[in-house]
């Protein structure tokens, strides 16, 4: 079954939620350092793991939301200007 892990998609899904629990899960993700949408489907995968309505040997979908990566983004203006290689 775990082939067929790789293969599901994540699908976009939006909730209304009253905005002091919305504030609650922004504070838990900012702690354990990741964004709201991955905190909660890392802590709904390891819940229903422990209640058994995930397999425990599952293992959650790779990470591919993008999210911060080392030289991503634009070049700060300053550097913008300069060839590499130049000083």
């Amino acid at each position: 079954m775990s082939d067929v892990i790789e293969l599901m998609p994540r699908k976009p899904r939006s909730f209304r939620i009253d905005e002091r629990v919305f504030d609650v899960i922004r504070t838990l993700a900012e702690r354990s350092g990741v964004e709201p949408q991955q905190f909660l489907e890392n802590y709904f995968f390891a819940r229903g793991k422990e209640l058994g309505l995930i397999a425990p040997n599952e293992k959650p979908l790779g990470e591919t939301r993008g999210g911060k990566r080392e030289k991503a983004g634009r070049k700060p203006k300053a550097d913008e200007g300069t060839i590499e290689g130049e000083n």
